[in-house]
């Protein structure tokens, strides 16, 4: 009854996942926010201030980085240019899909609200992955934290304060660019410089909310998948222990238990087929030019720590989708061996074998996350750094 009354407690939607939920509210990704002149409001107001210093690092790219062939600082305006590239799309995912988004979550509430009635067995399990859930956001929310930190620890000890040590006392903004003429001639004012600091530091915060709110989402998702197949692995372990009676009871359960598993797993794959397939190209992508851009400011006596955040969340954007897919087509997988090693051998009747080998046929192809081009997994992560490996060594190739 102790751990009844816990899981009762702990098995809430809302509660479990709040930093996921906390930050689609203020992102204005929220599934179940209503999309009405006030949040239309809220959208133009952030992702307009957003969509402006995404322009003053293009500016920089086109004006200054290639006439002065400064590649390093090309290559790192490039990388925040292309988050605000990612965020946007991952903002139309979820306003393109907040209705089958909806539903995901309405689905998984009211399966925890099943699962408080099912054996302690089995609430272990939901509560299990949904602790791993949990601990996805906060992973996260702590990750973009520290790469908020690092730009914010950089302009104002590494540069402001060194400089003072040094004689030169200058103020340093959050991230630094070259504005147009008009704001340039300004920029110590202390007006414009709180303004732009100010600016600049609401892009990663902006950026940093969207990250945390929609990509732990998918994984979330498929490790509650991951639960419903182990609850499934679990019923049918000894289902040829009890008389015939029993027997065909559970076989229909656990039918009905897949069909839903197999909906899901397409419900999750329709979402999250577009914006993983451009995750994983990113990832291929951002990796090796950040990568570029670090070494070539060490070379020239330039350390930039806040890019080895980057650079590592690069790395969990392409890793995240594949680790949990491949997990959800393992337990997948176990299933189909359990139900083989189930003892169906020692029982003759014909409708539980011709039920058996349907279910065998079905579970041979694991339930699985798909791309448009290929399927969500490790395997399919190695092909990505392979592609992020050839990437690095053409940039040094053709620089070197």
């Amino acid at each position: 009854m102790i751990y009844y009354r816990k899981s009762k407690m702990e098995l809430n939607f809302d509660k479990i996942f709040r930093i996921a939920i906390i930050s689609q509210k203020f992102s204005g990704t929220y599934p179940y926010t209503k999309r009405d002149k006030k949040w239309a409001t809220h959208f133009i107001l952030m992702h307009g201030e957003l969509t402006i210093i995404c322009m003053l690092f293009i500016y920089n790219i086109i004006e200054f980085d290639l006439k002065a062939a400064d590649y390093s600082q090309m290559c790192r305006n490039m990388c925040l240019s292309f988050v605000y590239l990612v965020i946007t799309l991952l903002y139309i995912n979820m306003l393109y899909y907040q209705s089958k988004l909806k539903m995901l979550i309405e689905t998984m509430k009211a399966e925890y609200e099943i699962a408080k009635t099912m054996s302690e067995e089995e609430q272990n399990v939901i509560l299990e992955y949904a602790k791993k859930g949990r601990w996805l956001c906060r992973a996260w929310a702590i990750l973009t934290t520290c790469g908020m930190a690092q730009f914010f620890l950089k302009s104002i000890i590494v540069c402001t304060i060194y400089s003072a040590i040094q004689g030169n006392f200058r103020i340093v903004q959050y991230y630094e660019v070259i504005y147009p003429e008009v704001i340039e001639r300004h920029r110590n004012n202390p007006v414009i410089f709180i303004t732009m600091y100010f600016c600049t530091f609401f892009y990663s915060l902006y950026t940093s909310a969207l990250y945390t709110s929609v990509l732990p989402l998918g994984p979330i998702f498929l490790l509650h998948g991951c639960a419903k197949l182990e609850i499934v692995r679990l019923n049918i372990k000894n289902l040829f222990d009890n008389d015939d009676y029993v027997v065909q009871e559970r076989l229909k359960k656990t039918v009905l238990q897949m069909q839903e598993i197999y909906c899901y797993s397409n419900e999750i794959n329709e979402c999250f087929q577009v914006i993983y397939e451009f995750l994983l190209k990113s990832s291929s992508l951002v990796l090796p030019i950040t990568i570029f851009a670090v070494i070539q400011a060490l070379g020239r006596g330039q350390f930039i720590p806040e890019f080895f955040a980057f650079i590592f969340g690069a790395f969990v954007v392409g890793t995240t989708p594949c680790y949990y897919s491949n997990m959800l087509m393992e337990k997948s997988e176990d299933v189909c061996m359990t139900l083989y090693s189930c003892g169906w051998e020692t029982r003759f009747d014909l409708n539980t074998r011709k039920c058996i080998i349907l279910m065998l046929c079905r579970a041979l192809r694991p339930v699985s996350i798909r791309t448009i081009f290929r399927s969500v997994s490790l395997t399919t992560l190695t092909g990505v750094f392979q592609q992020a490996y050839a990437l690095f060594n053409l940039l040094n190739a053709v620089w070197n």
